[in-house]
């Protein structure tokens, strides 16, 4: 594969990159054990008032992918992920891979991982990789440039994105099953939530302490400790991708690709959906207010700067 560039202005991101705090975890292996977990549940209903466009700025748009779904930092080697389905998103077809690029934009290589099907959600957790491959879960050493266990969880459909919370549990949704997944730091696999209130289960995120969920038209967070769920938000579209800005608000995409910043006010609109181009699972940061931004069919990755407290 060809070395692709990012236009210069996304070699600013270096400078802050470098100040990340970087979570430190090792996951181990062990038998494929699950236990369906059924939890109590604690709604609170809130529908955000659409509002006027706020706009953002974009930066770069960098070609050379394959139908990209989903965009993650490994900020403890500096590179950004991105997942290429290179078919279609729900076919075994041994064709998906994953792009490992430089933070300067540069595309490096592709991961020595074989036989992956249509990949979308990623997670970074220390040294290791975790992918979601339609029904299986992958697990990639980054150190060791090696898969060191595939998980298989019985009743998986259709499994979209991941993320991980403070204790380094990585937590998996499943779109089609509306349930979700958990792979503890020990490497034990459980199935959590499997009713109404995960239906469509979709973009997830950790939210400071806790993990929030993004699921038909409502923004869920889950609490690690006692795993208590409570709706955040209602919202008036139906969010695909998810992370956390601060307490009160949310970034969400659709797959049109409109990015919004939700709370349980007003849902701003960010990014206006362009035609053509969608907005799968993005990565945000922060400190700097830049969404990276994988653009599905469109076969790009976009970075925008936005306007958020």
């Amino acid at each position: 594969m060809k070395k692709k560039h990012i236009l210069p202005l996304v070699t600013l991101l270096l400078i802050t990159f470098s100040t990340l705090m970087i979570t430190s975890c090792r996951s181990k292996n062990s038998t494929n054990n699950q236990s369906k977990i059924v939890f109590p549940i604690d709604k609170y209903e809130s529908e955000p008032t659409p509002t006027n466009f706020v706009g953002a700025r974009l930066l770069a748009s960098n070609k050379g992918f394959k139908i990209p779904e989903s965009v993650t930092l490994d900020t403890r080697n500096n590179y950004i992920y991105v997942s290429n389905i290179n078919g279609e998103p729900d076919v075994k077809d041994s064709s998906g891979y994953i792009t490992r690029v430089m933070l300067s934009g540069e595309i490096i290589d592709t991961l020595p991982i074989a036989n992956l099907n249509a990949p979308k959600g990623m997670t970074v957790a220390g040294q290791t990789l975790f992918i979601a491959d339609i029904d299986r879960i992958v697990v990639y050493n980054i150190e060791s440039q090696t898969v060191t266990k595939i998980y298989q969880p019985e009743g998986a459909e259709f499994l979209n994105d991941v993320a991980s919370d403070a204790d380094n549990n990585v937590y998996v949704s499943d779109t089609k099953a509306g349930c979700v997944f958990k792979i503890s730091q020990q490497g034990e696999l459980q199935k959590l939530f499997a009713d109404s209130l995960c239906a469509g289960a979709n973009g997830i995120c950790r939210a400071d302490a806790k993990i929030a969920m993004a699921a038909a038209d409502r923004i869920i967070t889950i609490d690690p400790l006692n795993a208590r769920r409570r709706v955040f938000a209602k919202m008036h579209f139906t969010p695909d991708g998810l992370k956390y800005h601060n307490d009160s608000t949310f970034i969400a995409s659709d797959f049109l690709g409109n990015i919004f910043a939700v709370t349980q006010k007003e849902c701003r609109l960010l990014v206006n959906a362009r035609e053509g181009v969608n907005a799968a699972d993005f990565e945000y940061l922060p400190q700097q207010n830049i969404l990276i931004v994988p653009t599905f069919f469109n076969n790009t990755i976009d970075i925008y700067q936005i306007g958020l407290d």
